[in-house]
């Protein structure tokens, strides 16, 4: 994964160039896209998020929406955070309801594709609506979402790689949420597909590509204006 340069600066210096205003619409924008790549990935029926695999699960069983359970899921996770002493954000918490209402809402509106290649298109269009939510929400800097805030508890508590530690979540969520909708049902419900392996390959690195664009670096910026 390529190096981002704002790690060689201080958080404060690259978040404090861009005011509190700027920072927090990209988190809404970039919850919103997220929420409505849910949508259109649950549409589309060839393959989800290994998490969202495991908030489809948790809502077939209890009989909420995907919506209902990611904000269940999440504020779990949020709760875990705060025991473990992982601080949150605004983004942080916005992050477990925006994209969640939102996802309901892209449902409720969008009907789903019946044609293969409108299926197709859904899928490959959510997957980048995702990549370009994910990467605003990462780049305003107000704070992790509740499964990555998990995750770096875990990385100050072992000697696991933040992407070992990832990679392991995935295939934790996505294990568990297959066995509980049943290995066959998931494949038929469009749970698990092609689009699930994927978006797996390709999201990590469209977001760590898309994240530098979206980060206002005044240094940067004033040395590429003096070489032109």
């Amino acid at each position: 994964m390529p190096t981002d340069p704002a790690q060689e600066q201080p958080a404060s210096e690259v978040s404090g160039s861009r005011p509190f205003v700027v920072r927090l619409g990209q988190v809404v924008v970039g919850n919103a896209l997220m929420g409505v790549a849910v949508g259109m990935l649950v549409n589309a029926a060839l393959g989800l998020l290994p998490l969202d695999v495991f908030h489809r699960a948790v809502g077939d069983r209890f009989g909420w929406t995907i919506g209902g359970t990611i904000i269940a899921v999440q504020s779990t996770l949020l709760v875990l955070n705060l025991a473990l002493r992982v601080k949150p954000g605004i983004g942080t918490v916005t992050s477990a309801v925006i994209p969640a209402v939102v996802a309901d809402l892209t449902l409720a509106v969008l009907p789903a594709p019946q044609v293969v290649w409108l299926r197709v298109m859904a899928m490959l269009l959510g997957g980048a609506m995702f990549a370009v939510g994910t990467a605003l929400y990462l780049s305003a800097e107000l704070g992790a979402l509740p499964r990555d805030g998990l995750m770096v508890a875990i990385a100050r508590r072992t000697d696991w790689s933040p992407a070992r530690i990832r990679i392991g979540a995935d295939v934790l969520c996505l294990l568990t949420g297959v066995l509980m909708i049943n290995p066959a049902i998931a494949v038929a419900n469009g749970s698990l597909g092609a689009g699930s392996v994927l978006l797996a390959v390709a999201l990590g690195p469209s977001i760590a590509t898309l994240v530098p664009l979206f980060t206002h670096r005044p240094q940067r910026n004033a040395r590429v204006r003096g070489e032109t």
